[in-house]
């Protein structure tokens, strides 16, 4: 019998990533070696401190990581057959846990300013508008300095400070949707559930984020498979009853995930997540993702939208597909056009299913993504129908579209539990 090394290095290069969360390692022998957790500091690091700290986890995590790796990690035999060590670790499933859909109350709208990029915070400027009459917004910044400047940015574009939060938890990059906290209800209070976000390797700050939000804001947190699982939240969606719908692209991307498949995936989420059935669906070719949310969304649990492609289009037959498969599950499903920016080089795929449930506080809204072409008043009508006790806001998504995402990448919710 013997370990693949590669796949041995890979899990190392995970745990580096991912155990620098904690003030303390633990390994099973009892021993705890304390880290400082090298990644944080005032405003966004350099790279050498990154590379630093992933050389210092690494060195830290080697003595302590080898006997957990012995109970958990995929061996090979001679025949180069997969073994399972007797120790399946992420088989106990919790049935006190529910996963929240988006559709349900909430109290908190999470964005990440992007300071410096005056284009970007246009968009971002847009989305406050259209949410602050419904919920609470929290705004992340790095540190105090950008803190004056975002009230002075908010300040000249006319929006009260009196419904935003503004905090400082250092970050990467402002998709706040694929590094947040997977929020669920355990024991009827709000907790975190916190899956690794190491698929982008330069954002191991961002990877940091559910377990600060967590801390400043005292909501409890598990970390059960964080350091194996790695997900993204816009790859992700629930409806409330115990079922989630992922997409298959980017679970096994680049080096993702290469110690489960995806039995293995689905077991880890039900465990995790309260979850008694995943439904795992294709991802589309080029929408620079690969997540579902880029061409579907649950509007409630018996409704699903999903996206509809001309039929000479590359990605056309898996999404007749995906409705399809949709519909087999007892959901209604809602076709919205799928386009693309024709007068790009690059064939950029505009996303109306890329949007926000607000069940507010105060009103209940839907942002939805606006390109200005005609297709958007089609996209605003569809929503409508669909959800008549909403009111139905479009955000222009031109600037944030070619970079893969749309507003349901660039926001969070925070559920109520009531």
């Amino acid at each position: 019998m013997k370990i693949f090394l590669p796949d041995y290095f890979y899990l190392i290069f995970f745990i580096s990533f991912n155990f620098h969360k904690k003030t303390l390692i633990y390994s099973q022998s009892c021993i705890l070696y304390p880290v400082e957790p090298i990644f944080l500091g005032g405003g966004k690091v350099n790279m050498r401190r990154k590379i630093i700290g992933i050389f210092v986890c690494t060195l830290m995590i080697i003595p302590c990581s080898i006997p957990v790796l012995g109970e958990s990690i995929t061996l090979l035999n001679e025949d180069n057959h997969v073994q399972k060590n007797s120790h399946d670790f992420y088989q106990n499933i919790d049935d006190t846990v529910r996963s929240v859909a988006e559709f349900e109350s909430v109290d908190e709208l999470i964005i990440t300013w992007p300071t410096g990029w005056s284009e970007m915070q246009a968009y971002f400027i847009d989305i406050i508008h259209a949410a602050e009459d419904a919920v609470h917004i929290r705004i992340n910044i790095d540190n105090e300095m950008q803190k004056t400047w975002l009230i002075s940015d908010l300040t000249t574009a006319g929006v009260s400070l009196d419904n935003i939060t503004i905090t400082c938890i250092p970050t990467d990059t402002f998709w706040c949707r694929d590094y947040g906290p997977f929020f669920v209800e355990k024991n009827d209070e709000l907790a975190i559930v916190d899956f690794s976000y190491v698929g982008w390797l330069m954002r191991p700050i961002d990877n940091l984020y559910p377990t600060l939000y967590g801390r400043m804001n005292n909501i409890d947190s598990r970390f059960y498979t964080n350091f194996l699982l790695c997900l993204q939240g816009g790859n992700y969606m629930t409806d409330g009853n115990g079922r989630a719908m992922i997409a298959d692209g980017p679970l096994h991307r680049r080096f993702l995930n290469r110690f489960l498949t995806n039995e293995e995936i689905i077991d880890v989420l039900k465990s995790n997540l309260g979850l008694n059935e995943v439904r795992i669906f294709k991802s589309q070719q080029d929408d620079g993702t690969g997540h579902i949310d880029m061409y579907s969304k649950l509007l409630d649990e018996n409704t699903v939208l999903v996206g509809a492609w001309d039929s000479t289009d590359v990605n056309y037959q898996i999404l007749e597909d995906n409705a399809i498969n949709f519909s087999k599950l007892g959901l209604h499903v809602i076709r919205i056009p799928m386009l693309r920016n024709s007068s790009s080089e690059y064939p950029i795929v505009w996303s109306y299913t890329n949007s926000l449930i607000i069940n507010g506080t105060h009103k209940k809204v839907v942002l939805v993504p606006q390109y200005h072409v005609s297709e958007d008043a089609v996209a605003l009508s569809i929503y409508q129908q669909a959800m008549p006790d909403y009111e139905i806001r479009g955000i222009d998504c031109r600037i944030i579209i070619p970079l893969g995402g749309a507003i349901h990448c660039t926001t969070m919710t925070r559920p109520v539990i009531e």
